[in-house]
C-alpha cells in the first residue's frame, strides 16, 4: 500500500495513491479543520461533526455501488462504467467526501466517462436520464473532476486480459468448453464490481487483478495458466506470482458481485453516516453550479491595461513622418 508523509493541500492535494489509513487520515483531518473554520464564520455556535476516515470509506464504496447502478439503468457500456467508478473513486483519493458532494460527481463521473472512453452522448440527453437534472449541474464539477484525477484520462481495465487468457485455455485443450465458458461469465461479473469498488486498481495490473477473478471463478484455470506461463522458470517464480494474485483475490472477496443487489443492508450502514455527512458539508462547495459560476466571474475580472505606446514612440520618430519623408523621396527620383 502506497503512503506519503507530505502533507495534503487544501483539498488534499493532487496525487493517485489509494485510500490507505495514513493518507486517509490526514486528508480527513485537513478537511475537518477548514470545513470546521468556515461552518463557525458563518455561525459561532456551530460545529462539523466528527467524521472518520473509515466512515469516509464507506460513503465512497456507497457512492460507487450508486454509480455502478445509475449505469446499469442508462444502459452505458461495461468499460464506460468502469471508467467512470475509477474517476470517482481516484478523485476521493485527493478530496475529502466532505468538500465536494458525491451525488453531483457520480454524474459528471458518468458523462465524463463517456467522453474518455470515445462514447458520445448529447449533454441534454444525458441529463434527461436523471431526474430533476439539467446540463448545467453535470458539467459543474467536470474540471473540479479533472484536477482531481490529475487529467490522467486513461485508465486500463482488466476485461480484455481476461479475453486473451480464456483463448489462451482453449487453446491448451485441457479443459472442456463448458467449464471455460462458465468461469469466463463468471469472472466477468467478478470484473464488473468487485475490483471497481476496492483499491485493486492501485495496487494490481490488469492482468492480475483478472487473474484474481478468474480464481474465485475456477482456481484450477488459473493453476494450469501459471504452470503453463513459468515452466521454464522454476516453482520459485511461479509461487511469488500465485501469492500476488491470492491477496489480490482476498481483496475482491470483501466486496463480492452479489453485494450489488444487496441494497437493504447497505442503506441501513450508510442512512446514519450520509444524515452526518449533511451536516458537516463545506458550504462554500455545497453549490458546485454556484461556484463555477463565481470562479468564471472572477476569472472575468481582467487588471487594468497599461498605456499602449504608438509604434513611433518605440521606434523613435512617428511611423506617419517615415512615410511622409519616403513618399517626398520617391516622388524627387522620378
Amino acid at each position: 500500500m502506497h503512503d506519503t508523509d507530505s502533507p495534503p493541500s487544501s483539498d488534499c492535494g493532487p496525487s493517485l495513491l489509494p485510500i490507505s489509513p495514513h493518507y486517509a487520515m490526514k486528508c480527513n483531518s485537513l478537511a475537518q479543520k477548514a470545513i470546521s473554520a468556515r461552518l463557525q464564520s458563518a455561525s459561532p455556535t456551530t460545529l462539523c461533526p466528527s467524521s472518520s476516515p473509515g466512515e469516509e470509506l464507506s460513503l465512497v464504496t456507497h457512492y460507487t455501488v450508486e454509480l455502478l447502478r445509475a449505469a446499469a439503468f442508462i444502459e452505458l457500456p461495461t468499460e464506460i462504467r468502469a471508467t467512470a467508478a475509477i474517476f470517482l473513486r481516484r478523485f476521493y483519493v485527493t478530496n475529502s467526501i466532505m468538500t465536494y458532494p458525491p451525488t453531483e460527481l457520480l454524474k459528471t463521473c458518468l458523462f465524463f466517462g463517456c467522453k474518455a472512453e470515445g462514447h458520445y452522448m448529447r449533454l441534454a440527453k444525458f441529463a434527461d436520464k436523471f431526474p430533476n437534472t439539467t446540463g448545467e449541474e453535470v458539467l459543474a464539477a467536470e474540471y473540479i473532476l479533472s484536477q482531481g484525477i490529475r487529467f490522467a484520462f486513461d485508465v486500463r481495465h482488466p476485461f480484455r486480459a481476461l479475453e486473451g487468457a480464456i483463448m489462451e485455455l482453449r487453446r491448451l485443450g485441457d479443459f472442456e468448453n463448458k467449464r471455460i465458458d462458465r468461469a469466463h461469465g463468471k469472472a466477468r461479473e467478478i470484473l464488473k464490481f468487485s475490483p471497481l469498488v476496492t483499491d485493486a486498481y492501485f495496487h494490481y495490473t490488469p492482468s492480475q487483478i483478472m487473474l484474481a477473478a478468474l480464481a474465485m471463478a475456477d482456481e484450477g484455470l488459473v493453476e494450469r495458466m501459471l504452470g503453463e506461463a513459468f515452466a521454464a522458470q522454476g516453482d520459485a517464480a511461479k509461487d511469488k506470482c500465485r501469492d500476488l494474485i491470492q491477496a489480490c483475490r482476498a481483496m475482491l472477496e470483501k466486496e463480492p458481485p452479489e453485494k450489488m443487489n444487496d441494497n437493504e443492508e447497505r442503506k441501513a450502514i450508510i442512512k446514519p453516516l450520509n444524515r452526518k455527512l449533511r451536516k458537516c458539508r463545506d458550504p462554500d462547495r455545497v453549490d458546485l453550479v454556484a461556484l463555477q459560476k463565481a470562479r468564471r466571474e472572477q476569472a472575468m475580472i481582467k487588471k487594468p491595461k497599461l498605456p499602449v505606446k504608438e509604434d513611433g514612440a518605440v521606434f523613435g520618430g512617428s511611423i506617419a513622418d517615415g512615410r511622409e519623408s519616403k513618399r517626398r523621396k520617391t516622388e524627387t527620383e522620378e
